[in-house]
């Protein structure tokens, strides 16, 4: 490359770089909410991978408990003296109701944060399991260890992927695959625990054991420190109004004339040297507020004339009141230090002052309407405090930005490639909090009452923001929806009853305990795989998913015809590895059909309609054994569901592209009545004149 080349490059680059400065200084001084200095900045390293190994171990601790609880399914069976069909209910409710409850905990996570969560959540969970030993019905187990364990394991679950995103952007793709890979790990080491737990104790025994390292999450979430947005350095009062003043004098320089003459209010004339202001106030600085106070003493105030004045005819008395200025100055600077309220009084002063001298050198009304916006001290109380209280709740509202549940890369992103820089892409994904916008238009409007007025409106906001419901009136998301209920009415079956099933083919308990560990270490690598495969643009996420789906229901339907504990090794594998898309690859794949906007929305409901299906899936399983004494049925049953979620999820880029053509009808058709409707009625004017 040669030096020219070089060169330019280097330049273009600068012009680049420049230019995004720029753009950065418009926005903030447009903006009261600075998408520079407001906006938390994810550092993607740092602190930020300690919150990856804590959420890491939060997923290894929630979903190793949750994929396990076929290990206890005999156990349960044994000591209640109940079906397995509802037994199972109990293990299908830990699962379901911690996916269900994600609009809640959302709202939530954006109310206190993912450090509070998280760590009440590790106490419910702790309560939880601890009152389940008491539990003398399937009943009692069913609202101990299946609903209020899932509300705690909800609490833990959504903050540990959401600080994951909030930490990090250019390396979230990675970051998040490591912290998700602690759901496949933890069934690789909690399924041979638990069935060493029951060994040596009873059931009772081991749900305290594990109380107890449910109970760790409280110190993994302790680590999951709120990002905080970085501290503008504000100048001093006095020190912005001075240059202020400085950038008028000198725009008027730029006329020709650096004197002009003042008429004072005798009469006389005085000459006045057009000089820079000093932009460090204090004891050497030239800013005139000592006429600030004669402002409103004179009856008259002076007036000011442009002369071509000789700079050599210097008046001794004027450097003499300069110094008498400058101590004024400093005995000001004293006093606003002392009393930031004093600054509100000396802009109201400086604007009353450029009224009524009406010099384009003073300060105007707009300008000082700009000083009063910038100063710390000066404007109304109300929208100071209003908008001091919405950044710190932008800054603790992980939520607010709309790709934090994305566990791509943002690189990837349309959104990301089409804005000039980071800061920009930040700003765009980033919901401004309501009270910041009442405090931009000067006025909040009132909540409106609902019939759910005990909630705060914030709360209520948030969880209407991930349960609208609008959403299932779009057929993309419908169909998607409905794939996932049959998908995950299958998902649950082999983590509850491949255990079972591996013992009635004379494997003994132990060694068939050890299939749910190789499902768990087979779902971490798929997880990786499918995550590195998704990440690359040409790369259908869908259609990955659509297959993997697939594969893992033939997986599921041949368990049946598994004769020895190679064939059940075999299915278990391929269960594990294929499945993994199916969880993993869930943001990527709303973002690719609804766009980055809807994701928290369509999250949320996709997450709610998963609970519902694994709550009813394994159960109904459960009860297909009971009927059948066999796990053929069952097994069967739920290779079936996974198939059909496959094919319909196939059908949704047909479904798309029917929409499409559908909108692009109607706007044609709209514009077409449109258009008769315009000639009709310049026919009917035509007929009148």
């Amino acid at each position: 490359m040669s030096r020219e080349d070089k060169k330019q490059k280097g330049e273009s680059r600068q012009d680049a770089k420049g230019a995004d400065l720029e753009s950065n200084a418009a926005e903030c001084d447009g903006d009261d909410i600075c998408e520079v200095h407001d906006i938390p900045i994810p550092p993607d390293g740092g602190w930020g991978w300690v919150i990856v190994m804590s959420s890491f171990l939060c997923n290894l601790i929630v979903d190793g408990i949750a994929y396990t609880f076929g290990v206890f399914l005999p156990k349960f069976v044994v000591y209640f003296n109940e079906g397995k069909g509802t037994v199972a209910w109990v293990g299908s409710l830990l699962a379901g109701v911690y996916l269900s409850c994600g609009p809640i905990v959302g709202a939530l996570t954006n109310k206190f944060g993912c450090r509070t969560t998280c760590i009440m959540g590790s106490v419910v969970g702790m309560v939880a399991f601890a009152l389940s030993t008491l539990s003398e019905s399937v009943a009692m187990l069913m609202v101990t260890y299946g609903i209020i364990g899932g509300i705690g394991f909800g609490l833990i679950y959504l903050p540990a992927i959401v600080s994951v995103g909030y930490y990090f952007e250019k390396k979230r793709a990675l970051a998040t695959g490591i912290a998700v890979c602690g759901s496949g790990f933890g069934t690789f080491v909690f399924a041979p625990l638990a069935s060493l737990l029951l060994q040596h104790y009873d059931w009772k025994g081991a749900n305290l054991i594990l109380a107890g390292i449910i109970f760790n999450c409280a110190v993994f979430g302790s680590l999951m420190r709120p990002l905080e947005a970085p501290k503008k350095k504000c100048k001093p009062l006095l020190q912005r109004m001075a240059e202020d003043k400085a950038a008028q004098l000198e725009r008027g320089s730029l006329m020709g004339s650096q004197y002009f003459m003042v008429q004072l209010a005798d009469g006389s004339y005085e000459k006045r040297l057009k000089v820079p202001v000093n932009v460090d106030p204090g004891v050497h600085s030239s800013f005139d507020l000592d006429e600030l106070a004669g402002a409103h003493s004179a009856g008259r105030m002076p007036t000011i004339s442009e002369s071509k004045s000789d700079p050599a005819n210097g008046d001794a008395a004027q450097q003499e009141k300069k110094e008498d200025k400058q101590m004024k100055n400093a005995q000001l600077k004293d006093n606003l230090e002392e009393d930031p309220k004093e600054g509100d009084k000396l802009l109201d002063e400086l604007k009353a002052a450029a009224v009524l001298r009406g010099s384009r050198n003073s300060v105007s009304n707009g300008e000082a309407s700009n000083l009063k916006r910038r100063s710390g001290a000066c404007g109304s109380k109300d929208d100071v405090s209003s908008l001091s209280a919405s950044k710190k709740d932008l800054a603790a509202r992980p939520l607010a930005r709309k790709d934090v549940l994305y566990t791509g890369s943002v690189t990837n992103l349309p959104e990301y490639q089409s804005q000039k820089s980071l800061a920009s892409y930040r700003q765009s994904i980033v919901s401004i909090p309501k009270a910041v916008q009442a405090g931009k238009g000067g006025q909040g409007q009132k909540s409106r009452g609902g019939c759910c007025t005990c909630i705060p409106e914030a709360t209520r906001k948030e969880i209407s923001g991930l349960m609208d419901f609008s959403l299932m009136k779009d057929p993309v998301f419908l169909f998607l929806g409905v794939s996932n209920v049959f998908g995950m009415l299958g998902f649950y079956v082999p983590f509850v009853y491949i255990i079972d099933a591996a013992t009635t083919k004379d494997i003994d308990e132990e060694t068939a305990a050890f299939l749910l560990s190789i499902i768990g270490i087979t779902n971490t690598v798929g997880r990786l795989i499918s995550g590195y495969i998704s990440d690359f643009p040409a790369v259908d996420s869908l259609f990955v998913t659509n297959v993997c789906i697939a594969v893992s229901g033939v997986a599921v339907f041949c368990v049946p015809f598994c004769s020895n504990y190679v064939g059940f090794c075999i299915a278990s594998g391929v269960f594990g590895l294929f499945s993994s898309a199916f969880i993993a690859l869930t943001s990527i794949v709303l973002v690719d059909l609804l766009g980055i906007a809807q994701l928290t929305n369509a999250f949320g409901l996709l997450c709610l309609l998963r609970g519902v299906a694994a709550i009813v899936g394994p159960p109904l399983a459960g009860s297909v054994f009971d009927m059948t004494q066999s796990y053929d049925v069952p097994f069967w049953l739920a290779g079936v569901f996974l198939f059909i979620s496959s094919a319909i999820s196939f059908m949704v880029p047909c479904v798309r592209r029917w929409a499409k053509r559908k909108e692009v009808a109607l706007k044609a058709k709209t514009g077409g009545e449109m258009k008769q409707l315009k000639s009709s009625e310049d026919a009917t004017r035509a007929v009148q004149t």
